[in-house]
């Protein structure tokens, strides 16, 4: 009798295949019930490996040992003719395909109702959600409809990351997580990232993942939630195609809150190469990288990111600016070599010496002292960037607020070619284009905009922001009413829209906007109802809040001249942003050249700027929603 005959006798192979199915659902219950009460992955990862170390054992007793009906003797001490292998075989049998009964079961109701994102099969998207309060949302139907056709397959939206943590204590760390990652896949040249004033909107949101694609205009879906206790970490992230909601990839990390750096690095990685992008691993590598070891860095870093994402959703914008430099300041405590917290701190300085900003003039120190900060900080940034590209975009951004234009632009496009999906430098390069009045550029860029901005808020808002400036503003305001449609709770949108529709002479509609806007804010409303106060005629009003902005707000430079030019006061106007010319930093007038409405010829380092760059700018504006003239 051949070996493995003699196996297939002694039921060798029965018991095998036996034992491989009982550990299998053995494992699933464990795992299952382990995560229930929040056990660490190592229980389960020890739990497997005696399972599997057990199954040479069991063959190993199956070989030498027989069961007889008095018992289990040696195989050697047993008759072979009063054998009975052949009936054990049998039990075996019926004992396999109960298992693998249970097994196709558990593996189709799984499919169906459980799909939770643990790492390695390819399963569909639960009919149920954690939401970000830890309770169970419903996200669509048994079997959702597809999404569109998608023009691009290699677009993904990060969506806001769970804090399912017992306290409910790490958002920060979630939102952070969650808004670096996206960071890292913009830098991806071939894939098309949803912004993150678009995706985070869902957060906790009732849609299916594909309702969420569809309406965000994206084949693929990443989410995921972290649960942090002690000194211990656990992450999980799953990329989710929408066409038929399978999981392309899941992870589960469950490591020490030391390993939260290596984590969103490999997050990264293994997003952007399971979309089968066209870096190279070299590029991926880079492309991940955090700028830092330093973990405490790394946590003050995200804290920071959380605080000044929501610096754009409040009437106090400026504070919250401000507490998200402190968080950074305190990262380059940890780690005074960390770029991109440099970059922040750079960006925050360049906040305090734009006048145009409403969020500006939280540090209390004087031009010349924030010129001279950020003029420190974007050189860390350029001698410690963690990427050659990263380096360009602070040797840019340090070119605009040099007035160095042209070098600007190139620098701008440069570093576009190697991360197109960039969308807060293409705002950059924009700007830069309106102020050298290069304006079939930078139609261009609106083209971009006006097509994301059919799904992102993001792109919709830069579109109506900027479009109205040099194309026809009456097809900016059609589209911002539909935008405005779309996103109804977008306040923005709402103040945008208001004023393209003013430049486009639709006074009635915009009179409509105007009252949508002022439901949707608790804060300032002054250059509204500014506007609004001129289109009705009433100069009066106008002039009253101008001398309230110039009592309570007298470094609000921007609003002053805003409603100056509304009132037609040329004079005025010009002496509203005296101070900013005899400050002796020209970036901060030449914001202003963006506004088609803007007369630089009061000002001599302009003119001086506009020769040196070669600008052949044209006759400034007259908004048509100016107020009439002043009575005699």
């Amino acid at each position: 009798m051949s070996f493995f005959q003699e196996l297939k006798r002694r039921n060798v192979v029965r018991v095998g295949i036996a034992y491989v199915l009982m550990g299998w659902l053995l494992l699933q219950g464990a795992d299952f019930g382990l995560d229930l009460i929040d056990a660490p992955n190592w229980v389960i990862q020890s739990f497997a490996l005696l399972v599997v170390m057990g199954l040479p054992i069991a063959l190993f007793l199956a070989w030498a040992f027989e069961l007889t009906p008095e018992g289990v003797k040696r195989e050697s001490e047993v008759d072979r003719s009063s054998s009975v292998t052949h009936k054990t075989g049998r039990k075996l049998d019926f004992a396999i395909i109960a298992f693998l009964a249970l097994t196709i079961i558990l593996m189709a109701v799984e499919r169906l109702h459980f799909a939770d994102g643990k790492s390695g099969s390819e399963r569909p998207v639960s009919e149920q959600q954690e939401t970000s309060d830890g309770s169970i949302a419903k996200i669509g139907s048994p079997t959702p409809e597809p999404p569109a056709l998608l023009a691009n397959t290699k677009s993904i939206a990060v969506l806001p990351f769970a804090d399912m943590s017992q306290a409910k204590d790490q958002q920060w760390f979630a939102d952070g997580l969650a808004e670096e990652i996206l960071n890292a896949l913009v830098k991806v040249p071939d894939l098309s990232v949803s912004a993150r004033t678009s995706s985070f909107q869902y957060r906790g949101s009732s849609l299916s993942i594909a309702q969420v694609a569809q309406e965000l205009g994206v084949a693929h879906i990443l989410e995921g939630s972290i649960r942090s206790g002690d000194d211990r970490i656990r992450v999980t992230a799953q990329l989710i195609r929408a066409s038929d909601g399978f999981h392309l990839w899941s992870e589960t990390y469950d490591r020490q809150s030391t390993d939260m750096i290596s984590i969103q690095e490999d997050l990264a990685r293994s997003i952007a190469s399971v979309l089968e992008t066209s870096m190279d691993p070299a590029a991926l590598e880079q492309m991940a990288q955090v700028g830092t070891r330093s973990v405490e860095a790394y946590q003050a870093y995200l804290r920071g990111i959380q605080t000044e994402a929501e610096s754009f959703s409040t009437s106090v914008g400026s504070e919250k600016l401000r507490a998200a430099f402190e968080l950074y300041t305190e990262a380059l405590e940890y780690d005074p070599k960390f770029s991109q917290a440099h970059v922040r701190v750079a960006e925050y300085w360049k906040v305090e010496i734009t006048p145009t900003r409403t969020d500006t003039g939280s540090s209390g120190l004087s031009y010349q002292e924030a010129l001279k900060n950020f003029y420190t900080h974007i050189q860390l940034a350029i001698d410690n960037a963690s990427s050659d590209n990263g380096r360009i975009r602070s040797l840019a951004n340090r070119a605009l607020v040099d007035v160095r234009l042209s070098e600007a632009k190139r620098l701008f496009e440069q570093y576009l070619e190697a991360s197109p999906n960039d969308e807060s430098v293409r705002v950059e390069l924009a700007s830069v284009l309106q102020i050298m009045s290069r304006h079939e550029e930078a139609s261009k860029l609106y083209e971009h905009w006006r097509a994301k901005g059919e799904t992102d808020e993001y792109s919709a808002g830069v579109y109506i922001n900027s479009a109205y400036r040099s194309i026809d503003a009456s097809e900016a305001a059609d589209f911002g009413l539909e935008a405005m449609k779309r996103w109804p709770a977008a306040n923005t949108l709402a103040y945008q829209t208001h004023r393209t529709l003013l430049w486009a002479g639709r006074n009635k509609e915009a009179s409509e906007v105007a009252a949508r806007y002022k439901t949707l804010v608790t804060g300032d409303t002054s250059l509204v109802d500014a506007r609004e106060a001129c289109v009705v005629g009433d100069r009066k009003k106008a002039e009253e809040i101008l001398a309230r902005i110039m009592a309570e707000q007298p470094d609000y430079y921007s609003g002053q001249w805003l409603i100056h030019n509304m009132l037609g006061n040329t004079e005025q106007e010009a002496e509203a942003l005296r101070p900013l010319e005899e400050s002796g930093i020209p970036y901060q007038l030449v914001d202003f050249m963006g506004y088609p409405n803007f007369d630089p010829r009061p000002f001599p380092s302009l003119m001086a700027m506009m020769e040196r760059e070669g600008i052949q700018r044209p006759e400034s504006t007259v908004p048509p929603f100016r107020c009439p003239p002043a009575e005699d």
